[in-house]
């Protein structure tokens, strides 16, 4: 069981000035919706385009982000980052640009940015190219040196990465410093296709061992990749790698500092890297005892936020309930009142969206599945988007197959989410889930997909970016059902093909509607 709280998303640098036909766009840049919460940082007003072409006349680098108001990283960045004096100052020598996914255009720009998920965070320098990706997870004072730094090199992380696969002499310490802290889980560009991501980070992890700090992240990035398979062969190590592994990742965890700079992923992979075969049952009850007590006790840490204190819960938990085991009745006492205690503390229901959110996630790991039922019940009226807390409602009633209840929740999610890419979103969640549980409700299954293409206001949306993603898996979903349950007629696929008609010639939402009513003229084209 992973221990990953869902977590962030994706970026490309590529900013195209004109639109298909040539026209150039004055789409204005989206101003954060709740811009009250974090008013200190001075959104830029104009449109997407002007924003770049204001970086290439004045020097100024963009940072730029990407966030929707459910999401609840997105609302711990707001309230965390966004309200730190320091990281505002800093914005100041950007062009700082607010793009919330549910805008006019949004999921267009996020496809030419590469970014697939809420929230994203990218430094562009005034050529445009991006520099850098920042991941959520860290304290507030390493957003700031990243941001610092992108100040002082801008020297794109694509540029870094190959130095490091080739001449790896020629990283600097700020580079090792913006790689350390790069969004990797977000990268779509920077590492080149078929590049074994554990051995890259193992060489930085070498590279950087003046720079104790560093060299523990790269290899707890390379750690994560061994255990999680992402481009990375566990089978490849000899027996004695434990002991290496083991010595290193005791001697992380011996350090208060080292710890805390590595908590994004000590905290939700302890599973994944404890579970590996190279260690030996002595070493790997060591670790469990070590890893277990040096989060718990680091939890208060001020540098750490009110959601990421909670996840210094997971490993304990996690060491506590191997093999089925239930959490001791001292222990679920402690949590509950730990738990009680942070939701008095959390007044504001914006920053609670992050909070209740790593709430309940802590209490279904420490298997207390009614107590996240009834966080998540009880949140509904103070949520500013409940309708995401609907959906994890959903999502533990069809764990526990109750499927008409289940469905009951993604309705009722769907008819309360707003924003159009939102309630795409939710919608098409919606739709799946009566594929997977309520099968045979063919007519309302038909009539929901179909409302969901009518919502758009300007099809083209549509076919870019998430929504784009979104629709391709809902249309799969759809093909299978129809030919599983020999429904026919219901109309969506015909609706696909007629859509298709009314995008830009040659452009990429033509190609990607294409790909949908008709992907054998798409592989021709190619």
């Amino acid at each position: 069981m992973r221990y990953l709280i869902a977590a962030l998303l994706l970026m490309l640098a590529g900013c195209d000035n004109a639109n298909e036909s040539g026209e150039q766009t004055a789409v204005p840049a989206p101003v954060d919706p709740q811009k009250a919460t974090h008013a200190g940082i001075a959104w830029y007003e104009g449109s997407i385009e002007q924003a770049f072409a204001e970086s290439r006349a004045s020097g100024s680098p963009v940072f730029l982000y990407w966030g929707a108001v459910w999401c609840p990283p997105c609302q711990e960045i707001k309230h965390t980052v966004f309200k730190s004096q320091e990281f505002i100052n800093l914005t100041r020598l950007f062009i700082p640009v607010y793009l919330d996914g549910d805008t006019e255009r949004a999921q267009s720009w996020g496809e030419k940015f590469g970014v697939m998920g809420y929230p994203t965070m990218i430094v562009f320098n005034p050529e445009g190219q991006e520099v850098t990706r920042i991941p959520g997870g860290i304290d507030i004072s390493r957003y700031n040196s990243v941001l610092e730094l992108s100040l002082n090199q801008m020297r794109p992380t694509s540029t870094l990465v190959g130095y490091a696969l080739g001449d790896i002499d020629r990283l600097t310490a700020d580079d090792y410093y913006q790689l350390a802290y790069y969004s990797w889980g977000q990268d779509t560009a920077a590492v080149p296709g078929g590049t074994d991501k554990a051995d890259l980070f193992y060489r930085l992890s070498t590279g950087a061992m003046a720079y104790p700090e560093l060299s523990a992240r790269f290899f707890m990035h390379y750690l994560v990749a061994l255990a999680t398979g992402e481009n990375g062969d566990e089978a490849g190590l000899e027996p004695a790698d434990g002991d290496e592994v083991a010595a290193r990742l005791t001697a992380l965890l011996s350090s208060d500092e080292l710890t805390l700079a590595c908590w994004d992923t000590l905290a939700y992979y302890p599973d994944d890297i404890l579970e590996m075969a190279i260690f030996s049952e002595d070493q790997r009850a060591e670790l469990e005892g070590l890893w277990s007590e040096q989060l718990f006790s680091l939890r208060f840490d001020p540098s750490l936020s009110r959601a990421e204190k909670l996840a210094g819960w997971l490993p304990l938990i996690y060491v506590n309930t191997r093999d089925d085991q239930p959490l001791s009745d001292d222990l679920v006492a402690r949590l509950r009142d730990e738990m009680q205690q942070v939701d008095a503390d959390t007044p504001d229901s914006f920053e609670r969206q992050s909070v209740i959110n790593q709430m309940s996630y802590v209490y279904r790991n420490a298997g207390l599945r009614e107590d996240a039922r009834s966080l998540l019940l009880a949140e509904l009226g103070k949520s500013a988007s409940p309708y995401y807390f609907m959906s994890g409602l959903a999502s533990m009633s069809e764990k526990d197959e109750q499927f008409d209840e289940a469905v009951e929740w993604r309705r009722k999610a769907y008819e309360s989410a707003t924003g159009e890419a939102t309630r795409f979103q939710w919608g098409a969640n919606y739709v799946r889930a009566m594929i997977r549980m309520v099968p045979l409700q063919t007519e309302t299954i038909s009539a929901a997909s179909l409302s969901l293409l009518d919502e758009f206001h300007a099809s083209h949306e549509m076919f870019a970016g998430r929504n784009f993603k979104i629709l391709r898996r809902l249309a799969k979903q759809l093909d299978e059902w129809q030919e599983t349950h020999d429904v026919t007629g219901s109309g969506f696929k015909s609706r696909i093909e007629s859509l298709c008609s009314t995008q830009a010639e040659g452009s990429l939402e033509q190609q990607n509607c294409l790909s949908l009513s008709a992907p054998e003229v798409v592989a021709e084209a190619g």
